[in-house]
């Protein structure tokens, strides 16, 4: 079988096509620079999948894989919901009466793409998009290639499931269409594809355009637990008042700003008490504020290191008053040894071993 490859006038509309987003790629940056405050969208991802042809040519060629890689921008302060796609695909398809005759085409696609987010972790999309082609068919039977380019279009849809830091699973179905010796050439694709939104904006800005109010309260949350574990408290009571203000009653942010509230006011008592050398009365402030202050912890442990050296004298006299039968006593000695060392065997074997013999003592009494 031969195919003839002819080169028509469709060429010079792709390239006017390819042209035409170019430069308003370039009007848009433009126009963009001028507002304050923008979210520009840069989303790198890779695609693969199996391709099929339809029509004339399903009898000649046998479906086969498919794989691409894309990049796609959009900046919604300008202009919402429109994204614009550039991809270079590559497919490959066997001849049906010859395995080792094939036919691959190496494409760039350029054009926009609609997208509407139904929910915050499901987006529907649809774009169209100009298509040039390198075609290639080897002829295993004759010993010979033949080669041109063709220009084309590309319609997609699908849908993207943003996840986590910035990453966004994509899966879709897309139609093309070129001309090889004057009959057309219909090719289905059924791609999936992981991509990865690369502008920090998108964790900044996101709930910004997010129209569903617990998924804006998720988001909140999300970024004021992330900031509690960074240490950022300014940036963490930030995040959970942005939840009441949508939601006075969510029991979560209220439990954590009220914590890190809490936790501010015992860290400056226990700041003027180490300043008073009082470490045993600091040592329980730092570890209740430790549960939201970074540097509370830190504290808390810097002093448990210079106290190291009173574990083996409080062990001793631990031991003495229990044996002397002055339980109440090595109960608060334990105690202290505790705050010290937390994990410290002594400690745990004989605190409260004390506590249950002087209840018993209390009891008889």
């Amino acid at each position: 079988m031969r195919i003839i490859f002819k080169i028509n006038s469709g060429f010079v509309a792709s390239v006017w096509v390819i042209l035409f987003f170019i430069l308003s790629f370039w009007g848009i940056s433009s126009a963009g620079e001028l507002k304050k405050k923008s979210y520009d969208d840069i989303i790198l991802g890779v695609k693969g999948g199996y391709s099929l042809f339809e029509g004339y040519y399903k009898s000649r060629f046998s479906g086969s894989y498919c794989a691409g890689l894309s990049a796609l921008y959009s900046r919604p302060a300008l202009i919402k919901y429109l994204m614009a796609e550039m991809e270079i695909a590559y497919s490959r398809y066997p001849l049906k009466e010859s395995k080792s005759s094939y036919l691959w085409l190496l494409s760039v696609n350029l054009g926009p793409v609609f997208y509407w987010p139904v929910i915050s972790h499901f987006q529907v999309y649809a774009g169209v998009s100009g298509q040039g082609s390198y075609v290639f068919l080897h002829t295993s039977r004759f010993d010979r290639n033949e080669k041109a380019f063709k220009p084309g279009l590309l319609a997609k849809a699908g849908a993207f499931f943003p996840i986590k830091l910035g990453f966004r699973i994509r899966a879709g179905a897309e139609y093309s269409l070129h001309y090889l010796s004057n009959k057309p050439l219909h090719g289905f694709n059924f791609i999936g594809g992981v991509y990865y939104n690369f502008n920090p904006a998108e964790l900044v800005a996101a709930p910004e355009r997010i129209v569903d109010a617990s998924a804006q309260i998720d988001w909140y949350l999300t970024l004021g637990n992330k900031a509690l574990q960074k240490g950022d408290v300014e940036e963490a009571k930030a995040g959970f008042s942005r939840v009441l203000a949508i939601d006075p009653n969510n029991g979560e942010a209220r439990e954590k700003l009220d914590g890190i509230r809490s936790a501010e006011s015992d860290y400056a008592r226990a700041q003027k008490l180490i300043e008073a050398k009082q470490y045993y009365d600091a040592l329980p402030l730092l570890e209740s504020a430790g549960k939201y202050l970074v540097l509370a912890r830190t504290d808390r442990d810097k002093l448990r290191k210079e106290m190291a050296g009173e574990i083996a004298l409080l062990e001793k006299k631990g031991i003495e008053l229990y044996e002397k039968g002055d339980y109440r006593s090595c109960s608060a000695v334990m105690k202290r040894l505790l705050l010290i060392d937390p994990n410290n065997r002594t400690g745990l074997i004989y605190l409260p071993r004390a506590l249950k013999r002087q209840e018993a003592l209390e009891r008889l009494r």
